[in-house]
């Protein structure tokens, strides 16, 4: 069956950006003596968007004013290493979406990050005008795991048969997020292995993007 639309999370799934945002956390948090900000301690916010994280960092470090600085040293960081070509594509992407184009199927992007971010990261490697549609955090109220994200991009679609839409994840908080919006998923793993959640709410799990056109 060919699908009417497929829905591309972001970070970790179009862009190797986890180790880019990794790396840029890393360097603030020292710099602010923040302990201990390890990437397991960083995972637990993949996909969740920067709200979940600065709750999580506020509650976890005691320090409003320290959070916000170490969020915006953070960002500031990362452009430089997006300009210096620190962010790759993802293998298979092109791939996937030269045969999603030759079915006529629409690609949506559905990320959880800011659309400003997003297409810095679009304009800053090539990808500007691939995606016929694309819904940031600042389309919604609630970021992943709340399905608002790819509700709107299948809206905004045109409310597709739900059964010909498949979304693509590489994080637990998607995973949960598609599966609210009652739309199947399945996962490229990016950081975070897959678990029992991800293999029993997932429709498939492979190893790149371009294994997708087999399903």
């Amino acid at each position: 069956m060919d699908l009417d639309l497929v829905l591309f999370d972001m970070d970790g799934l179009v862009f190797d950006s986890e180790t880019v945002y990794f790396e840029a956390n890393q360097i603030a948090a020292k710099e602010l003596g923040l302990a201990n900000y390890t990437f397991d301690y960083y995972q637990q916010y993949i996909g969740a968007g920067d709200d979940a994280m600065v709750a999580g960092m506020i509650r976890d470090y005691g320090d409003e004013k320290v959070v916000a600085r170490f969020m915006e040293r953070s960002k500031a960081l990362v452009h430089p290493l997006v300009k210096q070509g620190e962010l790759k594509i993802k293998p298979g992407f092109h791939e996937l979406v030269s045969y999603l184009k030759a079915k006529q199927t629409k690609i949506y992007l559905a990320s959880s990050n800011f659309i400003s971010e997003i297409n810095f990261f679009l304009e800053n490697t090539g990808l500007s005008g691939t995606f016929d549609g694309i819904i940031s955090a600042d389309d919604v109220a609630k970021a992943k795991p709340a399905p608002d994200i790819f509700l709107a991009a299948w809206e905004k679609a045109g409310c597709p048969p739900k059964e010909k839409c498949l979304v693509l994840e590489d994080s637990l908080n998607g995973i949960k997020a598609a599966n609210n919006a009652q739309l199947p998923v399945a996962m490229v793993p990016d950081c975070i292995a897959p678990n029992d959640y991800a293999r029993q709410n997932t429709v498939a799990i492979v190893a790149d993007l371009a294994k997708i056109k087999n399903l």
